[in-house]
Formats: structure tokens, C-alpha cells, sequence
């Protein structure tokens, strides 16, 4: 979802005015009631009106008879268990439809828990809502000046998916600015060309999402889905851009399986997320915390931006489902107090920009095509030098190679020379050193002879002369 200059508020365009607010409208629609689900707590009781029944405990508690009664909940729209598809489509899409035509943001999500019916309601909605916008769109004066892109993704895990392309992995979600809304980069934008073609590509993408088998639910959608539709128009020197949103959040329930468990902890950090934003708008909150989830900040702009909204509560009318009921009753009624300032999504664009954009794309092929003959002229250049080089170096270089192959080997004579020469020095100064011993042998012998000769004799209680002790 991205943002771009707009025509000031003072201004109107076709005697539409720029600048708006509008609450966002609120719906409930209660599905059919099944056998294993118990009683019925919810009575439609008109158009916008219904009643939630008191537990059965508490009917019978005395004491809190009086302070505890049926709740009744008062919305935009109340549609019974008898609606229909058309009816939903009449009353809540199409007067976004006939605005998207116009330049504005309208957006449409299904809320409520799983099995509630929310992914039924959205696919009759989608269908309806393109073909609906493909017919006006025939039926206009210039149906040559709109151009119609649309884009699927689906959060599961807290992981971007591309519907239309699912093997382009997980994508990444990049924000533009402070202002500015996120954009998912690599998403795929697909140009469609007519409602058969928008339902091939619809059918494609609801056969790449995550579905599973749940208690409540036999084929519950596990991620939020996210269809958007840009349908742009020229008027002279301007750009008209309306955008269409249609949103399928999925519903959790508590799940013995371990991957049951995980994907369930993450849809509900993204409803949590969701309902903490929906409380702050309702409260006046001067700031917002959208940032807890992708959901919330995907849904920026349809929750708290210039997008005209409607939200479709889904609720289950059987008794074992009272306390998501009334969860969801309770989050439709805080949502129907948020106001969005609404603003009509014109570009102003200059007389002159066709012309520029083909002069700039002939520039473009013209710098393309001089690099590719100047990169095809540089390299037969190089080529044809390196080889003439190599050509004129052929002798000297073989000159050069006898040269130092001829050093190599007489470096190596004179190094065995050296080492010769060497081991005659260790074998002449070993025996050297034999001799020596020999010789300190010989002196030491004779050293010791020569004190055994001449000791002096010293007699007890005689004197005698030198000449008789060495005698």
C-alpha cells in the first residue's frame, strides 16, 4: 500500500470533494446454526440490531438476576442466518467498488473466529467486487483510459507469501519513511485484462493458500489473505488511482497439535495485535502501535489512513461458541467508532510526460547499444594486443627461461660442492678431537705416576734429612 502526491483538499475534481471523513461502517453476519453446537444465544432482532443471551448459570443465580441481562448490539448492518451473498455484496461492497472507479481507497475484512464463515463471505465478495468493476468499467465513456492490476498475498507464520507466485519464496516487507505505508518488495502485480482473467487468477491464488483441517473447521484457511486491486485512469494532464482491498483474516482455536499450536500462536499475536489497534483508534490514542504484527502494519492505511472501510464481523449463533462470540461482537462495536479521513488519490502529471518517457526510452536504448559495441571493439582490441605481445616476447622469454634454468642447476652444484666440503671439515675436526682426548689421557697417566713417585715420607717421632726422605 503506497501513498503519493494528492490534489490539495480545497480543490474538487468533477464535483467530487478530495477530502472526507467517514466513520468506519460496521457489519455482523450471523451464520446457520449447527446440530452439535448447542442452543441459540444469538436473535437477530432487525437490520441493525441483535441480542446475545446470558449463560444458563447465571439465569439461575438469584442474586444476579438483576444486574445481569441479554446484552443487544447495535451496528451499521445486522445480516441474519437467511443472507445472502448478494445481499452482503449490495449493502457493504459495492458503493467501494463505485468509489475505487472514482480515485478513492475502500477496503472490506472479514473478522471473527474459525469456522464462522468469513473465507465464504470474502471469495462471494471478490468475485462479485471485480466482475462488478470489470462490467463498469465497459459500460464507461473511455474504457481504454483504466488500467486494472491486482496483487495476492497471504501472512502465515509471519511470513509474506505471493499467491500468484509462491515459488518466489518469503518476502520482505520494507517500510517507505515515517508516513509512508509498507511496501512488500518483489511482490507481483499482474495487469488483468477482463473478469474471466481475474477469476483464473483468483482461482490460482486460493489453490496456493494454507488450508487444514481444524475442530472447527474441516478446511480453515491458516494465514490472512490480501487481495488488492489498483485501477488507475488518465484525464488529461492527471492520473486518477483507486484501490480496492479485500481481506480474509483467519480465525484460531486451541489445538492439541504441536504444529497446530504454533500456527495458532501466531494468528492470534496477529488478532491480538489487530484488536490492541482497534482499541487504541476507538479510544482517541494519540499514537498507535502498529508495528506489533505485518497484519497491522499492512492495515495501516485501512484501519487509521485516508481508505473508506468496512468491516464484516462473523459470528457463530450456537451456544460453544459464546465466549468467541462474544469477543467478536465486542471488537465489531469498539471498530464502528474509528473515523478515517478519506482523500481522492490524483496525480497531477505534466502535458509533456509521454513524450518524455519516449524520448527517454530511446536515449536509453541508444546508451545500451553504444556500451555494447564499445565493449565489443575493447575486447577485440585487447585480444588482438595480448597476442601480439605474447608473439614479440616468444624469444626472450625462452631466452630468459634457459638463463635461469642454467643458474638453477649451477646453484645447485655449488650447493652439493658446499656441503662436501662441509662434511670433510666435521670428519677432519672430529678426529681432531680424538687426538686430543688422547693426548689429556696420556698426561693425565702420567701426572699420576709421577705423585706416587715423589710423595714425601713422614716418620712418627723422627727427624730426618731431605737427602734420607727422598732417598
Amino acid at each position: 500500500m503506497t501513498q503519493s502526491s494528492v490534489v490539495p483538499p480545497d480543490k474538487h475534481h468533477a464535483g467530487v470533494p478530495t477530502v472526507t471523513e467517514e466513520k468506519l461502517m460496521v457489519a455482523v453476519r450471523v451464520r446457520p446454526l449447527r446440530t452439535d453446537e448447542g442452543p441459540r444465544i444469538i436473535h437477530v432482532v432487525s437490520d441493525k440490531m441483535l441480542v446475545l443471551e446470558e449463560e444458563a448459570d447465571n439465569k439461575r443465580d438469584v442474586l444476579r438476576q438483576r444486574r445481569i441481562n441479554d446484552k443487544n448490539y447495535i451496528y451499521d448492518r445486522v445480516f441474519g442466518e437467511e443472507s445472502t451473498q448478494e445481499e452482503v455484496y449490495d449493502t457493504v461492497c459495492a458503493p467501494l467498488v463505485g468509489d475505487t472507479l472514482k480515485g478513492f481507497a475502500g477496503a472490506v475484512f472479514a473478522y471473527g473466529a474459525t469456522g464462522a464463515g468469513k473465507t465464504h463471505t470474502m471469495t462471494g465478495l471478490m468475485t462479485r467486487a471485480l466482475n462488478h468493476l470489470f462490467t463498469s468499467i465497459a459500460e464507461s465513456e473511455g474504457p481504454s483510459a483504466y488500467e486494472v492490476k491486482m496483487s495476492y498475498i497471504e501472512i502465515y507464520n509471519e511470513n509474506i507469501r505471493d499467491l500468484l507466485n509462491p515459488s518466489a519464496g518469503p518476502l520482505e516487507l520494507r517500510d517507505e519513511g515515517s508516513s509512508g505505508a509498507p511496501v512488500v518488495a518483489g511482490l507481483s502485480e499482474v495487469c488483468a485484462k477482463s473478469a474471466g482473467h481475474v477469476a483464473e487468477l483468483l482461482a490460482r491464488g486460493d489453490r496456493a493458500r494454507i488450508a487444514e483441517p481444524t475442530q472447527a473447521n474441516q478446511h480453515s484457511s491458516r494465514g490472512h489473505a490480501l487481495l488488492s486491486v489498483t485501477v488507475s485512469k488518465q484525464e488529461g494532464g492527471c492520473t486518477q488511482r483507486g484501490r480496492l482491498f479485500l481481506i480474509d483474516l483467519a480465525g484460531s482455536e486451541r489445538a492439541g497439535l504441536r504444529a497446530r499450536r504454533l500456527e495458532g500462536a501466531h494468528i492470534n499475536r496477529s488478532l491480538l495485535a489487530l484488536g490492541n489497534c482497534i482499541m487504541a483508534l476507538s479510544g482517541g490514542a494519540r499514537y498507535v502501535n502498529y508495528r506489533d504484527s505485518k497484519l497491522t502494519r499492512l492495515l495501516r492505511e485501512v484501519l487509521g489512513g485516508r481508505c473508506r472501510t468496512a468491516m464484516v464481523a462473523h459470528v457463530a449463533p450456537g451456544a460453544a461458541h459464546r465466549d468467541t462470540t462474544r469477543s467478536t461482537l465486542h471488537y465489531a462495536q469498539r471498530a464502528s467508532v474509528i473515523t478515517n479521513r478519506i482523500e481522492r488519490d490524483v496525480v497531477e502529471t505534466p502535458m509533456q510526460l509521454s513524450q518524455y518517457r519516449s524520448v527517454i526510452n530511446d536515449l536509453r536504448e541508444e546508451i545500451a547499444r553504444l556500451k555494447l559495441k564499445m565493449k565489443d571493439s575493447r575486447s577485440r582490441e585487447d585480444l588482438r594486443a595480448v597476442e601480439d605481445e605474447m608473439d614479440e616476447k616468444q624469444p626472450e622469454n625462452a631466452e630468459h627461461l634457459k638463463t635461469l634454468r642454467e643458474a638453477i642447476v649451477s646453484t645447485f652444484k655449488q650447493q652439493m660442492r658446499l656441503r662436501r666440503r662441509l662434511m670433510e671439515l666435521d670428519s677432519h675436526l672430529l678426529g681432531l678431537a680424538l687426538d686430543a682426548e688422547r693426548q689429556h689421557a696420556a698426561i693425565s697417566h702420567w701426572e699420576a705416576r709421577f705423585n706416587r713417585l715423589y710423595k714425601p715420607i713422614n716418620l712418627s717421632g723422627s727427624r730426618l734429612s731431605t737427602q734420607q726422605s727422598y732417598r
